[in-house]
């Protein structure tokens, strides 16, 4: 029985702080952790880090996570480290924890919320037109 390689990533899930998990390196795993089918891109302009999120969450109701950039992602989403040279993703290391630990801290869910909150506002605005 083939054993199944498992990753260190961070989980960050709406409203909360991220957390480190230890998990395998599967599909199956991912969609558990994002609650659904998975969308892959590169973070900022780090290309050894990706992140797994819920390809469907802006569309099923599911919670506003956090901003990044000018977009909101939904639901958990993952940050993981990747190995471009394999084709797969691998464990972050030390430093890229502690990075997106501080990149996703407290700070980033009151920035979201304000954003959601003017978004909330100009579309009630241009409603009323």
């Amino acid at each position: 029985m083939a054993c199944i390689k498992r990753i260190k990533a961070l989980l960050i899930c709406p409203n909360e702080l991220p957390k480190i998990v230890e998990i395998p390196n599967t599909l199956k795993s991912f969609q558990t952790q994002v609650n659904g089918k998975i969308a892959v891109s590169y973070l900022l302009k780090d290309n050894d880090v990706c992140l797994i999120c819920n390809d469907e969450g802006k569309f099923n109701l599911s919670k506003p996570n956090r901003s990044i950039g000018n977009d909101i992602i939904y639901d958990n989403f993952l940050i993981v480290g990747d190995d471009y040279v394999k084709g797969d993703f691998k464990s972050l290391t030390k430093e890229q924890i502690l990075k997106y630990q501080k990149l996703f801290d407290k700070d980033s869910i009151t920035r979201t919320q304000s954003k959601i909150n003017a978004r909330k506002l100009v579309n009630a605005i241009f409603s009323r037109r």
